[in-house]
């Protein structure tokens, strides 16, 4: 693997969770073969996997690969989610956590929200009561997360990185500076939908009034204070799925689906592989098409065809 590197990228002594990443994908796309020129078995391409997952865990690093293989299937790509399951997703996100609860919070936390009760409300703060905790129970931490995520397809580790002074109100965009963006190496601005603004901008008010975030600059934290990781985001994603009632019946449902999600609608809507390309920030249509699978509308005319 260290040999692979070499040759497609640079010569380098260590193994990042980036280069991880670009090992993971050659062996799904069967870049990286043996010396003979053959493709890797399945369960060779797992062991890859394992001697991956266990040195960065040796480095005290949370990885996780996109792509996963087992000894008797070819492998193991995330699956999209239906456009349906998309919205089920999105509506589950809005009501999965609410404020803090008045009891739970000590009398500084209790100030700050009393004072965001008060803007909300319009009406002076030492008006606000206990019951009124009850009057907004809804935090935008979790919406603001699947709503960016759903239309640009934030990989895990970008997540982690995403930053409170990247994000541009006005122009409704996050600007990725460069080498912040795992696999890319340039920088780009991520242009969010107006939904996706609104829940992000609401998020950021909130942001300010948890003492969780004092002195931090990630947009999101998990509750134990630590960046996103694919493994944390998968386990968020599961609460979700399992509120919205979504079942996978078969298929491999996790963080990343997000990004196949995009790949294949986009692919449906306009068949251009370019704009999928784009809109994923891959470097070529080639890279973009892992992205694309066939929707189920297609799936049952060619059905019926039959």
């Amino acid at each position: 693997m260290v040999k692979w590197v070499w040759s497609t990228e640079e010569q380098r002594i260590e193994i990042t969770a980036e280069y991880g990443d670009k090992i993971n994908t050659a062996l799904e796309t069967d870049s990286l073969r043996r010396f003979d020129g053959e493709r890797y078995g399945s369960g060779t391409k797992r062991k890859f996997n394992d001697v991956l997952r266990n040195w960065f865990h040796f480095q005290g690093v949370e990885w996780e690969p996109e792509f996963t293989f087992s000894d008797d299937a070819p492998r193991n790509q995330p699956d999209p989610f239906r456009k349906d399951e998309l919205k089920q997703i999105w509506e589950a996100s809005l009501t999965y956590k609410s404020i803090p609860s008045y009891n739970n919070l000590s009398p500084d936390e209790r100030d700050r929200w009393k004072a965001h009760l008060a803007q909300e409300f319009g009406i002076p703060k030492e008006d606000v009561r206990p019951a009124d905790w009850d009057r907004i129970n809804n935090c935008w931490k979790i919406p603001s997360l699947i709503r960016t995520a759903r239309s640009q397809g934030w990989r895990p580790d970008l997540v982690g990185r995403l930053e409170v002074d990247w994000y541009d109100p006005d122009e409704k965009t996050i600007y990725i500076p460069e080498g912040e963006a795992p696999k890319n190496d340039a920088s780009w601005r991520a242009e969010l939908t107006a939904e996706g603004a609104q829940t992000l901008d609401k998020w950021l008010m909130q942001r300010e009034l948890r003492e969780l975030y004092d002195g931090r600059d990630e947009i999101w934290l998990t509750r134990e204070g630590n960046p996103y990781s694919s493994g944390t985001l998968n386990d968020l994603l599961r609460n979700l799925l399992e509120e919205a009632g979504i079942e996978d019946r078969g298929r491999n449902l996790v963080w990343y689906s997000f990004r196949h999600a995009i790949g294949t609608f986009l692919y449906a809507e306009y068949k251009d592989r370019e704009i999928v390309a784009e809109q994923l920030r891959q470097k070529s249509k080639e890279a973009a098409s892992k992205y694309i699978h066939p929707v189920p509308e297609l799936k049952r005319e060619a059905a019926n065809i039959l």
